[in-house]
């Protein structure tokens, strides 16, 4: 399935961006986009570019030539067009108008900028609505959704489908030889929203006769006999629904299956226009879509045929995750795991939004404060994206988005205090990449750190559909195991379950419910070799097929860990519990799983309250020439596992750094950049051998830092 973007054995996009193998994420180009990508790149100077969203259909055309040369004149190198365009690309069915378009794309090429189109699938007119209904979706209550928002269409439609099938070929007639156009988006933040139409019923029977080929397969899948929920034909299966449950809870199969199904369903819409543009475009344009870089209804590595991804992150948004004015800084894991998940050891990533200043859409949306834009892009910059472009130029004067700043204000030419800092910034990353060394390879004592986190969205959806406490959320368990590892200094990536875990001395699993013979067989056989395996609570419960084995629990896993596991809990909101680690206790109340050590397993923690007082609360086993730890309780701030976690590392002989939670240090073509979301003052030790280049150290709050070998030669060009 994702075999064509994760092929392990290229390099050349590696070099190109100057990624270290260790320094990012999962999802690798094939051999001809990382061709086409670099062929591009080269055309631009140093490893970084920056770019800036445009809507000129929103403006009046005697401002776009002013606009354009503003940008360029303030050092963005492209911009981005058309992706919400549809009803200006083709005002009435079937007929089109580009010559707006064409002239948009002449302004931005006299003044110098490339150009990224995005298709306009998420944003169908007015007409198709009025003589075509059904392309909007139904929503869990039967009702269907209508004009006047994006993203409520009903991608099982054959009308829609046709008519983007028509939209995007018409769109790769006209540019896909254009030598303006440097790339193409797909759609936009793509997500299925649910779908409860007579059309997407009709696609989940034939994918799910598909995957399951008779009806007696599907019913023992979902337990068809546990309360009659059985059926006789693939004709009478109903899209789950769980507004219409008011009292009991539908079967968590049949819930997981329609997960997978939206998600392959959202992957062959990009498919099939991905599929469109390549047939009529040039090999040197490159074709991507931008993911949220938090995606829960999508799955990013069901999708072939990008030729990379990219994603958007609007770091604040409200959440107040390390206390203090934190909220004005961002949520510290956001970029970290993205960058880590979107972009390939050998491979490219952009952040197609990168937020520009104050949004409108959040529950609560203040400021950022003064260095958080600087933070971003540098943390961008050292995590190896190849571009950043952002949402956008222009504050929107009307529509739905009125409060959402751009880089310059509402009179069109004076830059905003983000947006000032946002092209202050571009200016700093553009010229120091052209100081660097794409080539540089990573020091070995980074290298010995770089750790992979097992990660699957089946699994993922599984956990979410049975949280069996409200305190359960999967993605903050999976930040608070990330950002433990990321304490150390040690490179991370996102692997698969078909990815080799040997390229890595450390692998993470944070919270892997669902586990097969054949994966148990790979941990352990990766820990016989060498490595380092670390599982954490809520792993191994089920089976591949999301069932509970005829077994003890954790019995898949037990003979790995060796122990044995006696059940689970989880306190109400009003308690809390704690687990005693080397002296220290550590609050839990989400969920502990209670493990009985064997001979030859160690007990790092001890839970120090309830009727299991005393008991395993972390294991560690020394299992041939590697080691595999358990982390039984999974606690709200992450302070356990982080302990725990280090302590790992120290016991397999390797240096690690002493970094608050927050503070990342990645290494990038020669240099490391240190990026501090903290927000009070911190006081880490300067990593060994290492000088300070740009900024100080330690970093201030919102601050970055460079820091060069101590035998380098200053940087010709810096901040």
């Amino acid at each position: 399935m994702i075999a064509l973007l994760r092929d392990r054995s290229l390099h050349l996009g590696m070099a190109l961006c100057g990624l270290a193998l260790w320094a990012s994420g999962s999802l690798a180009l094939n051999g001809a986009a990382t061709e086409k990508v670099r062929e591009q790149a080269t055309r631009q100077p140093g490893l970084f570019s920056v770019g800036v969203y445009y809507y000129p259909e929103q403006w009046p055309r005697a401002q776009w030539s002013r606009d354009f040369a503003a940008m360029a004149r303030l050092g963005f190198r492209f911009t981005h067009l058309a992706e919400f365009a549809w009803s200006a690309l083709e005002p009435r069915e079937g007929q089109f108008d580009f010559r707006w378009l064409d002239e948009a794309i002449a302004e931005a090429d006299r003044a110098g900028l490339k150009v990224i189109l995005g298709t306009p699938s998420s944003a169908p007119p007015a007409w198709m609505g009025e003589r075509y209904p059904a392309i909007y979706r139904v929503d869990d209550r039967g009702q269907r959704h209508q004009h006047g928002i994006r993203a409520e269409v009903s991608l099982a439609d054959p009308h829609y489908q046709h008519f983007v099938t028509r939209i995007v070929d018409a769109m790769a007639r006209r540019y896909g030889h254009d030598r303006r156009i440097w790339g193409w988006q797909l759609d936009n933040e793509p997500g299925t929203l649910p779908d409860f139409s007579a059309a997407a019923r009709q696609e989940f029977q034939r994918w799910l006769r598909a995957r399951y080929v008779t009806i007696e397969k599907l019913n023992d899948a979902w337990g068809g006999q546990f309360w009659s929920s059985d059926y006789q034909n693939f004709q009478q299966v109903l899209l789950p629904n769980a507004t219409l449950a008011a009292e009991d809870k539908l079967s968590p199969h049949a819930l997981l299956d329609l997960a997978r199904f939206r998600a392959d369903q959202t992957a062959r819409f990009l498919e099939s226009q991905a599929a469109t543009l390549r047939r009529r475009t040039t090999p040197t344009q490159w074709i991507t879509t931008n993911y949220t870089n938090v995606a829960t209804t999508t799955d990013p590595w069901r999708t072939q045929g990008l030729d990379f991804s990219t994603f958007t992150l609007y770091p604040v948004q409200g959440s107040n995750l390390l206390g203090g004015d934190s909220y004005g800084i961002g949520k510290p894991a956001n970029l970290m795991e993205a960058a880590a998940y979107y972009g390939a050891p050998r491979g490219v990533f952009g952040i197609m939004e990168l937020q520009p200043g104050q949004v409108n859409w959040g529950e609560v949306n203040p400021q950022p404060v003064p260095g958080a834009i600087r933070l971003w892009m540098w943390h961008a910059f050292a995590s190896g994206a190849s571009f950043i472009s952002t949402y956008r130029y222009r504050h929107p004067l009307k529509g739905s988005e009125m409060f959402h700043e751009g880089i310059v204000g509402t009179d069109g030419i004076t830059l905003s205090r983000t947006g000032r800092e946002y092209v202050e910034t571009a200016g700093e990353l553009q010229a120091l990449s052209a100081t660097l060394d794409a080539a540089a390879v990573m020091p070995a004592e980074f290298a010995a750190r770089s750790t992979g986190v097992l990660w699957s969205h089946d699994n993922y959806w599984d956990l979410e559909i049975s949280p069996q406490t409200k305190l359960w959320n999967t993605w903050a368990q999976r930040n608070d195991i990330t950002l433990a590892v990321r304490t150390t200094g040690a490179p991370l990536t996102f692997l698969g379950e078909g990815d080799r875990f040997e390229d890595y001395p450390f692998v993470v699993v944070p919270a892997y419910q669902s586990v097969g013979r054949d994966l148990v067989q790979r941990w352990q056989d990766y820990v016989q070799r060498g490595g380092h395996l670390i599982l954490t609570a809520r792993t191994g419960l089920k089976d591949a097929h999301g069932h509970f084995p005829e077994a003890a629990w954790g019995a898949s896993i037990a003979d790995l860990v060796g122990a044995d596991l006696q059940g689970f809990d989880m306190l109400p909101a009003s308690v809390h519990h704690a687990v005693r680690h080397q002296d220290h206790l550590h609050p839990w109340q989400r969920w502990a799983d209670l493990w009985i050590p064997r001979s030859g397993t160690e007990t790092l923690a001890r839970f120090d309250d309830g009727y299991y007082r005393g008991q395993a609360a972390a294991l560690y086993r020394r299992l041939g020439q590697g080691s595999v730890t358990v982390i039984g309780a999974s606690t709200e701030d992450g302070h356990f596992e982080r302990e725990v976690v280090r302590e790992v590392y120290r016991r397999a002989g390797v240096a690690i750094e002493d970094l608050p939670t927050g503070l990342f240090l990645d290494w990038r073509a020669g240099v490391l950049i240190a990026s501090n979301y903290q927000p009070e003052p911190i006081a880490p030790v300067l990593p060994k051998g290492w000088r300070v280049d740009v900024g100080v150290w330690p970093p201030p709050p919102a601050g970055v830092t460079m820091l060069r070998p101590e035998d380098a030669r200053p940087a010709r060009t810096g901040p």
